[in-house]
């Protein structure tokens, strides 16, 4: 029998969901200054198989779960011809879960979230930009931040970490092992694009400046952005409409980095950062709560409950025992009353991406574009590069005074200086 994989705990999730109008697709960018060669980047892509075997897969409907198995076919590098994170077409992308984009200066790799994170699929990136520079002509000695040939052991790059890290928590009562329950947020609204699609808008900034920027507030990065998220969201939405719903603003975590994991599938949680609109409150009282939360649900013991209540779903009797059928219903039905309409939007933080010092002098700067869904049509996501930070905020309405009022206030307010620039979709729509 050829070698399969089972979905790991967060992947189980994304078969029974996805569709058209939430594809769980995910997009990650290498811009490069200069034009990208396709013939060279099939021969990275080729050559960087083998090593990252486990996205190379087809998805298979078993009896009691799906399952994965090794794809023998190619997969082709295209040229972009849609929006970011439009659902993959799997007969015409020969079965694979993954696809290959080049435009102008771009290389994206697109995702279907079933197989892996961001953490996982950043590093997939890198060693597609590292081996195509190689072929381009320039050599790039590895200091260890880019996987080798060889690869890592199978065990490592496709363990499932929930698996490996779960704990029942028995030390603790039943009360404390349980999440926080989280009222119904509010919902941002505007006029869909007629003919579907994704508009993105991204900035370009110092990676030094927003990191001074956010100590002068006395939080993270991560903290500033989502108190400025909040601030923006209060004064362009919700001071206008009579609505005691909160807004909450989900957070994607990378547990690697409070678990010793070297898994490339899915192990993040997500985070809930939750505030009620209040008249009085400025950016500084926003960093500040905003602060507090974050501090407290990204401690380990947090996390530990997050990584259990993720893991102990699928270990119940009556799910494991359960037909796919059944399991496609109750799945379906948890995520829309536990997740989609606990949150308002997300903000994503890739974090700084670490790369070889002499692979920056090629690259401009790296993309990362969230998929959307009907109940959170805009969505922020952010990566660091160098000096270079970019954060692009994608969405499927054509309403901008959330964008406006976030990018004039980084640049008129605090002083930044920023680059702005946009795929322009939908702008004829408006």
């Amino acid at each position: 029998m050829d070698k399969w994989y089972k979905l790991d705990n967060a992947a189980r999730l994304y078969p029974h969901v996805a569709n058209s109008n939430r594809t769980s697709v995910f997009r990650v960018s290498c811009v490069l200054h200069r034009t990208v060669n396709p013939v060279l980047l099939q021969e990275a892509l080729d050559s960087i198989r083998k090593k990252y075997e486990f996205f190379f897969v087809r998805i298979h409907r078993g009896f009691f779960w799906n399952y994965f198995d090794i794809n023998p076919k190619k997969l082709l590098v295209e040229s972009e011809s849609e929006t970011p994170c439009q659902d993959i077409n799997k007969m015409k992308n020969a079965g694979f879960s993954l696809r290959v984009l080049y435009y102008n200066k771009r290389i994206s790799v697109e995702i279907f979230h079933a197989l892996s994170d961001g953490g996982g699929i950043i590093e997939f990136l890198k060693s597609l930009v590292y081996y195509y520079l190689e072929l381009e002509g320039f050599p790039i000695p590895n200091d260890g931040s880019i996987i080798s040939k060889e690869g890592l052991p199978e065990l490592d790059a496709s363990d499932d970490s929930f698996f490996r890290y779960y704990d029942d928590l028995k030390g603790l009562s039943k009360k404390e092992r349980l999440i926080e329950k989280q009222k119904k947020a509010y919902k941002l609204q505007g006029s869909v694009f007629p003919s579907g699609g994704i508009q993105v808008t991204s900035l370009l900034l110092s990676s030094k400046a927003l990191y001074a920027l956010a100590k002068k507030y006395n939080t993270t990065i991560t903290g500033y952005l989502l108190a400025l998220l909040f601030h923006a969201l209060f004064e362009t939405e919700v001071k206008y409409k009579r609505t005691k719903k909160p807004v909450s603003i989900a957070v994607p975590v990378n547990l690697r980095r409070a678990f010793p994991s070297k898994t490339l599938r899915n192990f993040f949680s997500v985070i809930n950062i939750v505030l009620p609109y209040t008249a009085d409150d400025g950016l500084q009282e926003l960093c500040q709560k905003v602060d507090e939360v974050l501090k407290e649900k990204t401690q380990k013991q947090y996390l530990q409950k997050q990584v259990r209540r993720t893991t102990r779903f699928s270990m119940t009797r009556w799910m494991r025992f359960a037909p796919l059928i059944i399991k496609k219903i109750f799945i379906q039905a948890g995520f829309s009353l536990m997740s989609e309409t606990k949150r308002t939007l997300t903000l994503s933080n890739l974090g700084i991406v670490s790369i070889p010092e002499q692979m920056l002098q090629h690259i401009s700067h790296m993309e990362v574009v969230s998929h959307l869904t009907p109940r959170c049509p805009i969505s922020c996501s952010m990566v660091s590069t160098g000096d270079t930070t970019c954060i692009s905020f994608s969405k499927s309405i054509s309403d901008m005074e959330l964008v406006h009022f976030f990018t004039n206030y980084l640049s008129q307010k605090e002083g930044l200086d920023i680059t702005v620039y946009a795929n322009e979709w939908g702008n004829y729509e408006m």
